[in-house]
């Protein structure tokens, strides 16, 4: 199985969560390709059996800055022919009231709506991944991968 992970990371709690979730999966014998949003074209994703989104929040409850022009790209990409399979996690901080972690929804709306099939609940975390919501991120892993195993068994 070839997963791909991206994310968005200003402060490194996001790529903290993609080097966490790149150690779940090679432990479950996946090949693993990590890289920024900003530096990836979406339609690479349909190389991959199943792509992670790792994000923060930006201001106003918005996707990070650096990550638009990727998300639009997405947004214009069919995905629904291959299938790909998706997960998104995000971090973010309460202090932000309504707009806390609001980033993830808005991926995870992207990309259903470009006919990815999601394959885990949207995990999301206050600040950086700790002992505590390790497990979150261990069960995250293998949703993805059982759906991945699903749609490639039909």
């Amino acid at each position: 199985m070839r997963v791909l992970i991206l994310y968005a990371s200003i402060t490194g709690n996001s790529k903290g969560m993609a080097r966490a979730l790149q150690q779940f999966f090679e432990y479950m014998h996946a090949e693993v390709t990590m890289g920024e949003m900003q530096q990836t074209d979406a339609a690479k994703l349909k190389d991959y059996d199943a792509v992670v989104i790792a994000t923060y929040t930006w201001s106003g409850g918005t996707i990070p800055e650096e990550s638009e022009d990727f998300y639009a790209d997405m947004a214009a990409t069919d995905y629904s022919k291959k299938p790909l399979v998706f997960g998104v996690v995000g971090t973010g901080d309460p202090y932000y009231g309504d707009d806390y972690n609001t980033a993830p929804s808005l991926f995870t709306a992207n990309l259903r709506a470009s006919g990815a099939i999601q394959g885990a609940t949207t995990v999301k975390i206050e600040q950086g991944i700790t002992e505590e919501t390790m497990p979150l991120f261990a069960t995250f892993t293998k949703e993805i991968v059982a759906k991945v195993n699903e749609v490639k068994a039909k």
